[in-house]
């Protein structure tokens, strides 16, 4: 279920590289939005599918790392491109938003 987690935002949003990509820092930066949340949800993080923040970002990232490498190489440029941009936004996203995608729609 956690894959679908990584989907819900970044489908098809695939990239690759040595080191952190921008895919890998979304998922970074999603699960500490994340934390910032669950408490005004009065949700945890095994309701997200996790035993924690680390968990849940290496859990994203690990999908990621699988999806990526059955990417073609425009894929995986189209994918570079939209991780970026998911991360330009995602400082304007709100719990509201956050909790519609990652725990209503679980």
């Amino acid at each position: 279920m956690r894959s679908a987690s990584l989907l819900l935002v970044t489908a098809p949003l695939w990239a690759t590289g040595c080191g952190a990509d921008d895919c890998e820092t979304l998922c970074a930066r999603l699960a500490s939005s994340l934390d910032g949340c669950l408490e005004d949800w009065s949700a945890t993080w095994q309701d997200l599918g996790a035993d924690g923040q680390r968990d849940w970002r290496q859990s994203c990232q690990e999908d990621w790392s699988v999806t990526r490498a059955d990417l073609e190489p425009r894929e995986v440029q189209l994918a570079v491109e939209a991780c970026s941009d998911t991360l330009s936004q995602l400082a304007d996203t709100t719990c509201d938003e956050l909790r519609a995608l990652y725990l209503d729609a679980r």
